[in-house]
């Protein structure tokens, strides 16, 4: 029997008080064998800190298009959304899913979003 195909998963997380959620679904991701890399708006960092998907993602953590531990080449955003099968933003907050749909790219879980 062939196995199922392991996805590669970019998590966006925004700054709900439900962002601690995120943590046990990168935990869950990886225990099902998922390749997942996390994307933070600056909101969600008031409620988990980027080591903590850092350690459970075993990858560097996206908060910012200008700065950080990512590759920061000028097609970055490009560049993940291409590697992602799968966009996941939990939790979705209203001001990041108005922002989406107003297409206002401020950030760069919004930047991401809209790349994919």
């Amino acid at each position: 029997m062939r196995s199922p195909r392991k996805s590669r998963i970019v998590l966006g997380v925004t700054g709900g008080i439900a962002a601690y959620k995120a943590c046990e679904l990168t935990r869950l991701f990886k225990k099902a064998g998922h390749e997942v890399r996390v994307v933070m708006s600056a909101n969600a960092e008031r409620f988990v800190g980027p080591l903590t998907f850092h350690s459970l993602s075993g990858e560097p953590v996206l908060r910012s298009l200008h700065s950080g531990d990512y590759d920061l080449s000028a097609t970055s955003h490009i560049d993940l959304a291409q590697w992602g099968d799968l966009l996941v933003v939990a939790p979705a907050t209203a001001n990041f899913l108005a922002k989406l749909a107003c297409g206002i790219a401020d950030d760069a879980l919004l930047v991401e979003s809209l790349a994919f």
